[in-house]
């Protein structure tokens, strides 16, 4: 069993513009429906490869209920915490070819005691996973350090840590297995890093220092266009994005997590690992809504990517 956990999570709805907007109104039609926020889209990307996935995060309200019943639908096993306040929604419309815009809400509300039965089912659960993913952003009232607690509470299973800000902070400094963050996120905690488009040798001295800093030995970071670069136990690996026609890169991130997960526990070396994520996120990015294109999708790129690889 993998887990992952979202605090943040939400109902993401996919809108496309149909023709020139009529006075005040603007003709729509949905394109998709789906469990949204960050661990969520990664539970959804793995399950569809596969994987037996159980999703925790906090649910709230008649949007917590479909929240739950998306997950069901796309084979991951929810396991919500109940609150008071209802469940964000992120809804995001498609306009002319190459824009978008979207609404992100801030989500609801949440307590310490929410905090706290949200913490006290992962570590129950933790002992039978291969692996935590603590994905996303807080709601308002959650405290900075709730993912650096998870980690601590669920010691002995490898953590990924997928967050930005205070919460990014702290829970590097709970020493996660791994870290996995885009350039903005990265330059927020280390001002000045190198550019998207540096070579290896300046990627390599910053994660490096960082490592040596920090304890974590395993990091991912994402450059959209520009590929990723990862430091893995010392092994610095830059790999180029695979090519794609973007029309929403909305969950592209997510999806390349995703994809290095499944490669990862499938025995790929770290450089195939990375080549298979960056083909995971540029399918997503090809498609209107963060969804898996067909069942199984994840091991058909997987294939089909290890031999570009090799």
């Amino acid at each position: 069993m993998i887990i992952t956990v979202t605090p943040n999570g939400s109902i993401d709805l996919v809108l496309r513009t149909v023709g020139p907007p009529s006075g005040e109104e603007q003709a729509v039609v949905s394109v998709a429906e789906t469990a949204g926020g960050k661990g969520h889209n990664v539970a959804r990307f793995l399950a569809a490869s596969g994987h037996r996935v159980t999703a925790f995060g906090f649910g709230g309200g008649w949007v917590g209920d479909r929240l739950a019943a998306l997950l069901r639908d796309a084979g991951v096993t929810p396991a919500l915490t109940s609150i008071d306040g209802t469940t964000r929604q992120y809804t995001t419309i498609l306009g002319e070819p190459g824009t978008r815009l979207s609404y992100r809400m801030a989500g609801p509300p949440i307590s310490d005691a929410d905090c706290r039965r949200l913490l006290q089912a992962v570590a129950q659960a933790a002992p039978q996973a291969r692996l935590v993913v603590l994905a996303g952003s807080l709601p308002p009232g959650g405290p900075g350090e709730l993912y650096a607690s998870i980690i601590d509470a669920v010691a002995g299973t490898p953590v990924i840590l997928d967050s930005s800000g205070a919460a990014l902070a702290a829970g590097i400094g709970a020493s996660p297995w791994m870290v996995k963050v885009n350039l903005r996120e990265l330059s927020a905690l280390y001002p000045r890093p190198p550019d998207s488009s540096d070579g290896v040798d300046a990627w390599s001295a910053l994660l490096g220092s960082i490592a040596a800093r920090t304890g974590v030995h395993r990091w991912w970071v994402t450059l959209g266009a520009a590929g990723s670069v990862g430091w893995v136990d010392g092994e610095v690996v830059r790999v180029p994005a695979a090519g794609a026609r973007v029309v929403n890169s909305t969950g592209a991130g997510d999806a390349f997590l995703a994809g290095l997960i499944d490669a990862d526990l499938r025995g790929r070396s770290t450089r195939e690992a990375a080549s298979i994520a960056s083909a995971w996120a540029a399918v997503v990015c090809e498609q209107e809504a963060p969804i898996p294109p067909t069942p199984g999708f994840g091991r058909t790129i997987s294939s089909r990517q290890v031999q570009d690889a090799s």
